[in-house]
């Protein structure tokens, strides 16, 4: 830490520490957890390029403002209804969804979250 805050030159920006101590961390929970050994340099290489990515990602002059394409679903006669669900075998609840379509209508979305056991 007391190289990262005073001893590295030049000087680096506040978002570049978060991201190092981001990694570090992460290394460390790789060799606590997993036995795994992680590189400082690949440790160190690694946060410097995720920092470039953000700091690029965060600059507005370079964005396009391409508005988003709505594509509605494909017209299927008939009435249909999609579900699907998730659970995880020790949760006490469980989370289902649907869609259901009818010529000439929107279409009715629901979700909700049940007791599983």
């Amino acid at each position: 830490m007391d190289h990262l805050f005073w001893r590295v030159l030049p000087k680096m920006n506040d978002h570049q520490f978060a991201w190092i101590l981001w990694y570090i961390w992460k290394a460390r929970n790789n060799k606590v957890f997993s036995n795994l050994d992680v590189d400082a340099r690949d440790t160190l290489t690694l946060a410097e390029t995720e920092s470039t990515m953000w700091a690029a990602a965060q600059d507005l002059s370079i964005r396009q403002s391409i508005p988003p394409q709505v594509h509605p679903p494909p017209s299927i006669p008939g009435r249909w209804c999609f579900v699907d669900g998730s659970w995880k075998d020790k949760d006490f609840f469980s989370g289902q969804g649907w869609f259901s379509t009818l010529e000439g209508y929107e279409g009715l979305m629901g979700a909700r979250n049940v007791r599983a056991k």
